[in-house]
């Protein structure tokens, strides 16, 4: 029998779009191995990221070099979406990351470089970083940059490596969805019942309202879609995609 996996709560409310909870799970933890630490950090920074509360990482990862290079990474995203001014020097010291030999966990930086290259619509630099990676959150960002390449059939290939890893999980789920979504036909209303379904399992974020929404007004059902998108201005006034 495996180990409970005590990060679990903590990514699966980050990959939802559940940043508030994902931070309050991350502060609440207690006893864990180092490995275990940084990497729920990590999560929480990136949380305070996706709330545009830069600063507060900014200010407490700390450049010593004693610092892990995955919580570096992290402060570098961070630093890129919230200093325009400092965009070259920030991409010189990434690729000179991605091309040296940092320690730590070399599968978060090679992570947030992709998110950095798609912010730049790099996407073949992007694609680069990741597609010998092998993590799930790896995977599930190569589907996304396939989709966007219009690439269908590799997007398709890798939510199949997903699958035969874990297909009942979330990341598992919510690529199966994103792949109805581009495939279009009778495949969106399966993109709206796995949304409906995690939603359901977890909570309705505004991710997956604004998911269900989308689905259902390619079907037609703009009823629907409106009752749901308001829900999600409900749960989020500001968040831009509602």
């Amino acid at each position: 029998m495996s180990d409970p996996d005590e990060l679990f709560v903590l990514r699966n409310n980050f990959w939802l779009g559940n940043y508030q909870k994902a931070i309050a799970e991350g502060s609440s933890l207690g006893r864990l191995s180092e490995a275990l630490k940084i990497e729920s950090k990590e999560f929480v920074y990136r949380s305070y990221i996706a709330l545009g509360q830069f600063n507060i990482v900014i200010d407490e990862v700390s450049d010593s070099p004693s610092t892990p290079s995955s919580l570096q990474a992290v402060k570098l995203l961070a630093r890129y979406l919230s200093q325009p001014q400092d965009k070259e020097i920030i991409l010189m010291t990434l690729n000179e990351w991605l091309s040296g030999q940092q320690t730590g966990n070399p599968s978060t930086l090679q992570l947030i470089a992709a998110l950095i290259y798609m912010h730049e619509d790099n996407t073949k630099e992007a694609l680069r970083c990741i597609h010998l990676g092998a993590t799930m959150e790896q995977l599930a960002l190569s589907t996304q940059i396939y989709l966007k390449m219009n690439r269908l059939e590799l997007a398709s290939k890798t939510v199949k490596m997903m699958q035969q890893a874990d297909e009942d999980a979330t990341l598992t789920q919510l690529a199966l969805a994103w792949i109805h979504m581009a495939s279009g036909g009778a495949k969106l209303q399966e993109a709206a019942y796995i949304f409906d379904e995690l939603a359901g399992k977890f909570e309705p974020t505004s991710m997956l309202l604004n998911g269900q929404a989308v689905a259902n007004i390619h079907l037609g059902k703009f009823e629907e879609a409106e009752r749901l998108l308001v829900e999600a201005l409900s749960k989020g006034q500001n968040d831009p995609n509602t």
